[in-house]
């Protein structure tokens, strides 16, 4: 993945300056690029048997409503995303002869259907694409395949998101999801934070800084704040603080509160000597963190706290930062969608540290990343379902992860074509993290969400809601290690 993230952006950089060049080194470049894309896809190569066929076998991939999260193309469309979507998914069935049918769930909860489809002992669809935190409960109730004993998944390959598959698990026998490059979601759902460069200049001066701070390791809980806070302005003049003036950032109290705790280092979970998982969030640095945290949200002249809805995510907050009207939007690669038509220039950045301490700037997968599975009834199309994810997955590596970049640089971060702003977009990329009870929340009570449950109550009182949480939570901790430890 890397290697080829590094010669898109090398192509990049090589043709924005290619454009004050006269044609003859414009036709060098582009050839010599041409040969570095055929050497580089010479060198992917699958460890699918190049004589595999399934004989035009019909596999159906079950798939949430969510357009944001669709992997099926049924035509070119000349949009570049797209049209790789429909090469992956074209080349797949040609190689394989196989037929790939995606059914579409009339919900975006894909779970009633599978444990309808299991507890009826049927084969409605062999394949499930569904968000983490709807498909991590399945786990407990015995609908899922363990994907570790197919014969053709090989997790361990750059197109599989290794780390996370590993976390999401108790040892390397048991797998009941996977994700990597068979979903563009996994790129998408990353955390990172925007800012606007214009606002920037006229509060603070040169918005460069903006990255050298980034890149010096101090963006920090205490920077963000500190920054955020010299922003605010009464724009409607009513002497009210309300969602029509201008602010430092915006916040709610669901999604994003899980990217400033994980991104800030907190773990929720440990593993002991054997690679057990430990619930170790009741630590000293957790009850420090949780009281920054409230300050970021409640103690800061420079922050609005919006509803906590999709629309204020998806919609309000990126709509008020291309309007100017606030400095930093904190979000996800995908936000850079709803910014297509903003005039300022803005930059990307990682989601704050906790201190300047911390090793690395991190990116939670948020909880509706796309992962990947199969129901315990699906029979003897479990090999060939192995085989598809694999290819599906290999070829995602190679044709529409790059393609995404390529629009994400030449669309949405050309505007921050220097050395610094790619630096820190290869940063954000490469501190994908997350946590088994991040993972598993759904099924431990909760507890892998405590601060959106103490921002949402206005509270700092970690202790308290933790007392509340754990008792239920260690008890369904327990049970889900043995389900693992016993496979």
């Amino acid at each position: 993945m890397k290697r080829i993230i590094s010669i898109i952006l090398l192509l990049v950089l090589l043709l924005i300056a290619c454009s004050c060049s006269n044609t003859q080194t414009v036709a060098e470049t582009t050839a010599a690029a041409e040969t570095t894309t055929a050497e580089t896809e010479e060198e992917l190569k699958s460890n699918l048997p190049n004589d595999l066929d399934l004989n035009g076998m019909e596999l159906i991939i079950f798939h949430t409503s969510d357009d944001m999260f669709a992997e099926e193309s049924l035509e070119l469309s000349g949009d570049v995303v797209n049209d790789a979507i429909f090469k992956r998914n074209s080349t797949v069935m040609e190689q394989l002869n196989v037929s790939l049918v995606y059914m579409e769930n009339d919900d975006y909860d894909c779970a009633p259907e599978v444990r309808a489809s299991v507890l009826a002992g049927s084969d409605d669809f062999q394949i499930v694409s569904g968000s983490q935190w709807i498909v991590a409960p399945l786990v407990l109730e015995n609908t899922l395949m363990n994907l570790a004993v197919g014969s053709y998944l090989d997790l361990e390959q750059p197109w599989w998101a290794v780390a996370y598959n590993r976390e999401a698990a108790i040892g390397d026998d048991v797998r009941f999801f996977i994700t990597g490059d068979i979903t563009l979601c996994a790129l998408k759902r990353m955390s990172c934070m925007y800012f606007n460069k214009s606002f920037y200049e006229n509060i603070y001066g040169d918005p460069n800084d903006m990255y050298g701070i980034v890149l010096d390791g101090d963006w920090t809980l205490d920077k963000f704040g500190e920054l955020g806070s010299g922003c605010y302005s009464d724009l409607n003049g009513d002497g009210v603080k309300n969602k029509d003036d201008q602010y430092g950032y915006g916040v709610i109290t669901a999604n994003l509160t899980d990217h400033f705790t994980y991104d800030a280092g907190i773990r929720a979970s440990t593993r002991d000597s054997s690679g057990i998982p430990e619930l170790t969030i009741n630590n000293e640095k957790t009850i420090n963190f949780t009281e920054k945290l409230y300050d970021i949200y409640y103690n800061n002249d420079g922050v609005y706290v919006f509803e906590p809805t999709g629309d204020s995510v998806d919609k309000v907050m990126p709509a008020k930062f291309a309007a100017g009207e606030m400095l930093y939007n904190p979000g996800w690669f995908y936000t850079a969608d709803r910014l297509r038509d903003m005039e300022s220039d803005y930059g990307v950045i990682p989601f704050p540290k906790y201190d300047e301490k911390e090793e690395k700037y991190l990116s939670l997968m948020h909880d509706t990343t796309l992962v990947y599975c199969c129901p315990i009834t699906i029979g003897n199309k479990f090999e060939p379902s192995c085989a598809v994810m694999e290819a599906l997955a290999f070829e995602g590596y190679r044709l529409t992860l790059p393609a995404y970049y390529d629009v994400a640089l030449k669309i949405k971060y050309v505007r921050d074509s220097d050395d610094d702003a790619l630096k820190i977009v290869d940063m954000i990329h490469d501190g994908a993290t997350t946590d088994f009870v991040y993972i598993y929340n759904y099924t431990l009570n909760g507890i892998g969400l405590i601060m959106r449950q103490l921002m949402g109550s206005k509270s700092a009182d970690f202790a308290s809601k933790y007392a509340q949480l754990s008792g239920s939570a260690l008890k369904l901790f327990d049970e889900l290690i043995e389900l693992y430890t016993t496979l």
